[in-house]
C-alpha cells in the first residue's frame, strides 16, 4: 500500500490481528491519493509522485471524440517532438501529409543535412500527381513558388563542361546547347 495509506496515527489494524478488515479501513475517500471526480467516481493515484487531480482527464472514454481537436493536435505535436528528438541523428523529420485526399507518411533521420533535404523534396514531388520527373517537378515548384535559389559560381562551369562549352563561348552558344533539353543544376557528372 502507498506510504500515505493508512495514516501513521491510525490504530493497529484488526486485519493484522485477526485477518478481518474493519469498515473504516475500506474508506478510501480520506486518502490523499484519491480525488473525487463526481458522485461515486474517483481518481486514484497509482504512483508516489503526487495527488491526483479531479480536474484532470478521467480516462473514462477510449474515444478521442471527447477531446477538442486543438488539444489532440497539441498532444500529437508533443509526442512527435519527443519521437524525433529521441532518434540518434543530427537531423530528423517525421511528416504526415495529405495529397488529394490521401495520407502519406515520411521519416528520415540522418547526420547529413543535404541528404535529409534532398530526400524530403523528392518524396514530396513523388506524392503529387505529375507526369514530370522528380527533378523537373522540383524545379517547376521552386520556380512557381517564387523561391530564389542561389548556386555557387562553379556550378556554371560544370554546366558549361557538361555541354562541351568553355568560358570563351557565348551565352548564345549555351542557349543553343540547351535548346533541346532542360538545364540541370548541378549537371550529371
Amino acid at each position: 500500500m502507498a506510504p500515505a495509506d493508512p495514516p501513521d496515527d491510525s490504530p493497529p489494524s484488526a486485519r493484522a490481528e485477526e485477518g478481518v478488515v474493519r469498515p473504516d479501513e475500506l474508506d478510501y475517500t480520506g486518502s490523499e491519493r484519491v480525488a473525487e471526480l463526481s458522485d461515486g467516481r474517483y481518481v486514484v493515484a497509482t504512483d508516489n509522485d503526487g495527488t491526483p487531480s479531479a480536474d484532470a482527464s478521467d480516462g473514462g472514454s477510449d474515444s478521442d471524440d471527447d477531446t477538442p481537436p486543438d488539444d489532440r493536435g497539441s498532444l500529437a505535436r508533443q509526442q512527435m517532438a519527443r519521437y524525433v528528438s529521441e532518434r540518434d541523428s543530427d537531423y530528423g523529420l517525421a511528416l504526415t501529409a495529405a495529397f488529394d485526399g490521401e495520407i502519406a507518411h515520411h521519416e528520415r533521420f540522418t547526420d547529413d543535412v543535404a541528404a535529409a533535404f534532398g530526400e524530403l523534396v523528392t518524396w514530396y514531388v513523388e506524392q503529387i500527381d505529375t507526369e514530370a520527373s522528380a527533378s523537373e517537378a522540383i524545379g517547376i515548384l521552386l520556380l512557381a513558388s517564387d523561391t530564389t535559389v542561389s548556386y555557387p559560381a562553379n556550378t556554371v562551369a560544370a554546366v558549361l563542361r557538361e555541354h562541351g562549352l568553355t568560358l570563351d563561348d557565348s551565352i548564345a552558344d549555351l542557349v543553343e546547347a540547351l535548346k533541346d533539353e532542360r538545364l540541370q543544376i548541378p549537371p550529371d557528372e
